[in-house]
């Protein structure tokens, strides 16, 4: 018996090991978050996920965008969301749902820099592969 105990202990050990990042107590919006993040900014740093995930809670928190994050991540073609995320970008959509932001308050829109129509306005910053916006 102590023996099946001590293996089922190890292959509990294992599993966490392999799998530091799976996690079954996830909320929804924060899943949603992530994806939404990674399928932005997959190959980019945390400081650009971050601030990936700062413009959909400023656009949370403003008065001319939905009051759910469901509905500001599902707006048409504002962000994408995948089925897949990666520690990393969960990481920071733990960081921005508690309140932790990489960019004003004005910060409401984005634009890849690598766009085939590039904005002629100037950001406010330019993080990583993104340049961020006050107005549309």
């Amino acid at each position: 018996m102590r023996k099946w105990i001590a293996i089922l202990a190890l292959a509990a050990l294992l599993t966490g090991a392999l799998l530091p990042h799976a996690s079954f107590t996830e909320d929804r919006d924060t899943v949603l978050l992530a994806r939404a993040i990674y399928a932005l900014a997959r190959d980019e740093s945390y400081d650009t996920k971050l601030a990936i995930g700062t413009v959909a809670m400023n656009r949370l928190d403003s008065v001319w965008f939905a009051d759910d994050l469901g509905d500001v991540l599902n707006e048409q073609h504002q962000f994408p969301i995948g089925r897949r995320y990666d520690a990393q970008s969960l990481k920071a959509a733990h960081a921005v749902l508690s309140g932790r932001r990489a960019l004003s308050a004005d910060a409401l829109w984005y634009q890849s820099l690598s766009a085939s129509h590039p904005r002629e306005d100037a950001p406010l910053a330019t993080v990583g592969g993104f340049a961020f916006y006050d107005r549309a």
